[in-house]
Formats: C-alpha cells, sequence, structure tokens
C-alpha cells in the first residue's frame, strides 16, 4: 500500500491552465509508547514504522542496542514499545546505564490514555535531541572516495519512489559496505529513523556505515547519529551551524550541497578521499 491520495487540481502554466490528478502522501499521526513514558506524535509516512520506533529510540539514547528492545507492537499507526530498560517519565536520558525497576506488569502505562492525551511533539519543536549532556569523538577510520559521495545522491533520487510521485517525502539511505537500505517519510528525522532502525534490526556495523539523505543539518540531526556511532553524513541540502558545531565536537564527516557534480565538506574532511 502506497498511502498515496490523488486530487483533481488545477495547474496554471505559462498563461495557460488545464485541470489535472496529482498525487499527494496519506499523511498520519503516528504516536510512539515507549515504556512507561509520555506518548510522543509524529506526523509520518505510515510504513516501516517498526523501524522507525527502533532507529527513534537509539537516536534518543533510550536504549543502547536493538537488544534493549523487548517487544514492538502495532495498533494502526500506534506503535507500543517495551524495552528492558522500563523508562519513566522522571529519568534522565543521559544517565549512565539508564536502568530503571519496571513498574508493575501493565502491558503499556499510557495507552489507556490514548484518546484524552496529545502527546509530546518531539521532533517538532526540537524535542530532546536538541540536548545531549556529553559528546564523544567519533574515531570511526570509515573512508569514502569523492565520486562515491555524487554516486549515493544520484541513487538516493533515483530509487525515491514515493517522492518521484509526489515531492512530498523526504528520503533517507543508510550504506554498510555493498549493503543499502532507504526510506522514505513526511518527515527528514523519521526517514533517517527509519533506517537507523532497519539497520540495526540486520546487525549492521554502525561504526562503518554512514547516512545520505534529503534534508537539513542542525544540532538534533548530528545529535542522532553521533549517539548510533554513524560517522560520516551526506545530504544535498544545508547544514545549520547548529549542526557544524556539533558534528565538529562529534568529530562527525558532515557533508552538504551535494549537487550536480560537487559538494562541500565542512567537517572531519579526513574521511573523504578527495582524489578518487
Amino acid at each position: 500500500m502506497d498511502f498515496l491520495r490523488q486530487t483533481e487540481v488545477i495547474q496554471w502554466r505559462d498563461g495557460k491552465y488545464q485541470t489535472i490528478k496529482e498525487n499527494s502522501v496519506d499523511d498520519e499521526y503516528t504516536y510512539l509508547f515507549i515504556d512507561y513514558l509520555p506518548p510522543r506524535k509524529f506526523s509520518t509516512y505510515p510504513k516501516d514504522l517498526e523501524d522507525f520506533a527502533i532507529g527513534y529510540c537509539l537516536g534518543e539514547g533510550l536504549i543502547k542496542d536493538y537488544t534493549d528492545i523487548e517487544s514492538i507492537k502495532l495498533d494502526g499507526t500506534n506503535v507500543l514499545v517495551t524495552t528492558k530498560l522500563s523508562h519513566d517519565p522522571e529519568e534522565d536520558l543521559e544517565q549512565d546505564g539508564i536502568v530503571q525497576e519496571r513498574k508493575g506488569n501493565c502491558e503499556h502505562a499510557c495507552v489507556c490514555r490514548l484518546l484524552e492525551y496529545n502527546g509530546v511533539n518531539s521532533d517538532n519543536a526540537g524535542g530532546i535531541r536538541s540536548e545531549m549532556k556529553t559528546i564523544e569523538p567519533n574515531m570511526s577510520d570509515l573512508t569514502i572516495d569523492a565520486t562515491q559521495i555524487i554516486k549515493d545522491i544520484k541513487h538516493l533520487t533515483d530509487e525515491a519512489k514515493i517522492w518521484q510521485k509526489t515531492a512530498g517525502v523526504h528520503v533517507a539511505q543508510l550504506k554498510y559496505g555493498d549493503k543499502i537500505i532507504i526510506r522514505e517519510d513526511v518527515s527528514r528525522h523519521v526517514a533517517v529513523d527509519k533506517v537507523i532502525g532497519a539497520a540495526a534490526r540486520q546487525g549492521y556495523d554502525f561504526t562503518k556505515s554512514y547516512i545520505s539523505y534529503s534534508g537539513r543539518m542542525p544540532a538534533d540531526m548530528l545529535i542522532k547519529v553521533i549517539r548510533v556511532g554513524i560517522p560520516i553524513i551526506i545530504s544535498n541540502a544545508a547544514p545549520a551551524s547548529s549542526g557544524i558545531d556539533v558534528a565538529t565536537m562529534g568529530n562527525i564527516t558532515m557533508v552538504g550541497f551535494v549537487r550536480d557534480n560537487r559538494f562541500t565538506i565542512f567537517t572531519a574532511p579526513e574521511r573523504v578521499n578527495l582524489e578518487k
């Protein structure tokens, strides 16, 4: 199911107009219920939601590894995640070990409040990812050829099937050796969460992986890749100064403005083979 909607519209071009049919993404709200935390609300392209949940938990620092997840259950576009860490609303998300004592035997503390609680719009307002107490430099020795960066963005565009039909989604691509995962979503954050989650399920080594995607690179996006250990992020769009600062502190190679046959390296250029 593509979750696309076709609408009859009027197109104006060069002084002439006609009635045509246009595709748009049928986006929906998704709620993440993670242990005992308040539910979190996202506007999503509602596919690959399990991948999204796993990637979100990793990017938020709610789990250290995919094996920390005990179960994921889907109820429509609501995703119920149970982890071994039994998070509650009072915990410090950056504490060592992030271990909490389980409270009771209920399946999920917040499910019964779904209809009366609007959730936390985590990414819309910068979210929890906008804060990180400590940033450890990424010491991965992964490198990439300059010409490969151009090829990766072209591949990203060629395989972005929903974007080709609607131009209404972001697309993210995670590459590990010769293995590639691609996911699309109306949110750039969710698209990246999806590829991270899918890669975690398949046991990819994030220190040997890198992400290409179609979105800006502010601090909250860099915090996500730092948390999971990805050393390189590539985009056809621009960075924000906050993203450059975080990438510098985290020793992340940030490549932006990948267009036609050019790109700009903002941080940690030693991972790019400029002669190849």
